[in-house]
């Protein structure tokens, strides 16, 4: 656009560009040219005698032969095109380095690309609509954004050109307009810049609706009807025509029916909104499988007009091209865009089971276990309940399914089960699938003492170690320090064996006489074990125990909680303890070894 310089204002010289170059570039790559629908030709007004600045934040403007003085450091051209009036009559300029058409007569060339032909859309929109807008306008709020966008349009088609007058660009002189005014500019270029395409830089006038009603159609056991399973739905439309309706698999299309108003079969060729279409399939057909699934698709043809920006120029290579926006009518097929999925179901499966720990000689219930279900399509959480029972219901036929734990909250035992289920599914899939007792194997064992004096009263500040020893396997320990050697250690929170180099775990009872050894790792894999908690250090006032603790045979069938009570039958006498294991019988001194019932019910079966 021509800018005209005056005294005490510092101009630039304004010829708007428009595409982000594309429109004086070799390459013209986004373009979309012109078809035979807008006006195919415009007029503009006389531009030379028209200006207008709002830099400041104020308009100021030579209009119409009225002139107010003002000052601002970009003006522009007002660029009209005759017989217009509103918003509707502006047109913006698109070179920057060329003059402004004044009464030139223009022609369609092609379609904006689409970060210009959405400032010039939303220009169009109108002042309380648009992105941006300026104030203190006075009331010609129309003036001042049409300058404010073509401020826009100018940075993002030609930030590069330079002006033939005084060598400037576009965007020399931003930094001195007013920050407001800045601003709106700089948030205009930023927003024109995410339009990418001409589907979200356009305004469409009349969008198109096709789909189906419903989208997906489930049909089950409920929808059999003379040997059929049979359900009705529609399809919905509007500014649309030659509507089709089709399998997306042809084998599929003989399961599509139906009827219009008037009871006449319905032609699918040429589908009505208030068609009664209909998916029926023959039992027979699903003899051999649970779940058939396909989809339906709707074509069509959608008679789209939508506000675009135009490029009118000449066959002169001197002549300012310009953006006006215009409607554009264009034919869209919808083809494939519309699907209904249909799912046949006639039939749901159940699984149950109980969940158990190896404990208790496999008896340990574990309410609380969460189990995840899944399958293509399908996930679902259940939780063990207080009987150890778990319930999948109305689980789809057809599928195979995949069964994992994923949450154990009884940390003795292991929290890893899954498996694969594939009895719902092939040629004669079962109903209700029962998989029985699933068992955890225990992980970690609990042994408890309990240290009493003649009085069976409980004697605190014994001191325990436990070892491991095989099955039946003597103990074959003379001292307290040997009994610390062969001592369980504690390893990253568990009681194991080896670990020479760490110090032994010892228990120590407290003012009820009760100690525990908690988290004693053991091997679901391997035999039992007899283990043995050795006392190492007495009371004062009390004895070392001759004789140790047995716990015997003790594996991850065992109770999760094994006992022992060593009783101390002599007199307390002034001692700190003897440092040294007695192997034989001492006087007044008996140990009591209690254990638990399952411990006693091992040992007499293995007698």
């Amino acid at each position: 656009m021509r800018v005209r310089k005056r005294n005490r204002l510092v101009l630039l010289t304004a010829v708007g560009l428009t595409l982000g170059g594309l429109a004086f570039s070799g390459g013209n790559t986004g373009i979309v040219y012109a078809d035979d629908n807008g006006p195919q030709t415009i007029r503009t007004n006389n531009a030379g005698k028209t200006f207008v600045t709002a830099s400041s934040g104020k308009l100021y403007a030579q209009y119409e032969g009225q002139w107010k003085e003002g000052y601002g450091y970009h003006r522009v051209n007002i660029i009209k095109e005759k017989g217009k009036s509103g918003r509707d009559s502006y047109i913006f300029c698109i070179n920057w380095s060329k003059e402004s058409p004044s009464n030139k007569q223009l022609t369609k060339q092609y379609q904006a690309n689409p970060e210009v032909q959405w400032l010039v859309t939303d220009f169009a929109k109108g002042h309380d609509r648009s992105f941006e807008s300026l104030d203190n306008a006075g009331a010609d709020y129309d003036l001042a954004d049409y300058w404010l966008y073509q401020t826009a349009v100018h940075l993002v088609a030609c930030p590069e050109e330079v002006s033939p007058i005084d060598g400037k660009k576009p965007g020399d002189t931003l930094n001195k307009f007013a920050p407001q005014v800045r601003d709106k500019v700089l948030r205009l270029v930023a927003e024109a810049k995410k339009h990418k395409n001409e589907s979200d830089s356009e305004i469409v006038l009349n969008h198109a609706t096709l789909n189906f009603d419903p989208s997906t159609l489930n049909i089950g056991s409920g929808d059999m009807h003379d040997n059929k399973y049979e359900k009705s739905f529609q399809v919905k439309s509007s500014e649309m025509h030659d509507v089709q309706v089709h399998a997306a698999d042809s084998k599929n299309e003989k399961y599509l029916s139906g009827t219009r108003k008037n009871g006449s079969k319905v032609d699918f060729n040429n589908v009505n909104a208030d068609d009664n279409l209909k998916i029926s399939v023959p039992y027979s057909d699903m003899t051999n499988t649970s779940d058939l699934s396909f989809k339906v698709r709707a074509t069509g043809h959608w008679n789209k007009r939508a506000k675009v920006a135009w490029i009118y120029g000449d066959n002169d290579p001197n002549t300012q091209h310009v953006a006006k926006w215009a409607v554009k009518a264009t034919t869209i097929p919808m083809e494939g865009d519309t699907e209904m999925t249909v799912h046949v179901k006639p039939a749901f499966g159940k699984i149950s089971f109980v969940k158990k720990g190896s404990g208790d000689n496999n008896n340990k219930l574990l309410p609380g276990t969460e189990f995840l279900l899944t399958s293509s399509g399908f996930s679902e959480r259940q939780t063990v309940d207080s009987n150890g029972r778990v319930t999948f219901d109305s689980l789809p036929l057809g599928k195979k399914y995949h069964l994992k734990e994923i949450k154990q909250p009884n940390g003795q035992y292991n929290g890893n089960y899954e498996r694969d289920i594939d009895a719902l599914d092939g040629n004669n899939p079962q109903k209700d699938v029962d998989l029985g007792t699933i068992i955890n194997d225990k992980r970690h064992q609990k042994f408890t003492i309990s240290k009493q004096n003649i009085n069976s009263q409980g004697i605190s500040g014994a001191q325990f170690v436990l070892i491991r020893k095989n099955w039946h396997e003597p103990l074959n320990v003379n001292s307290t320090e040997e009994a610390k050697k062969q001592a369980l250690r504690q390893v990253n929170g568990e009681l194991v064996t080896g670990h020479s180099d760490q110090q032994p775990y010892i228990a120590t009872t407290d003012s009820n006489g009760n100690t525990v050894f908690d988290n004693v790792l053991i091997n679901p894999q391997d035999p039992r074990y007899d283990y043995y908690a050795v006392e190492i250090k007495s009371p004062n006032g009390y004895a070392l125990s001759p004789t140790p603790i047995k716990y015997d045979g003790i594996g991850k069938t065992s109770p999760d909680t094994v006992s022992g009570t060593m009783k101390d039958t002599t007199q307390p006498i002034p001692t700190t303890g003897s440092k040294e294991l007695l192997m034989q019988s001492v006087t007044g001194a008996v140990v009591v070894l209690t254990i638990g019932s399952y411990a006693y019910y091992e040992s007499k079966k293995e007698k």
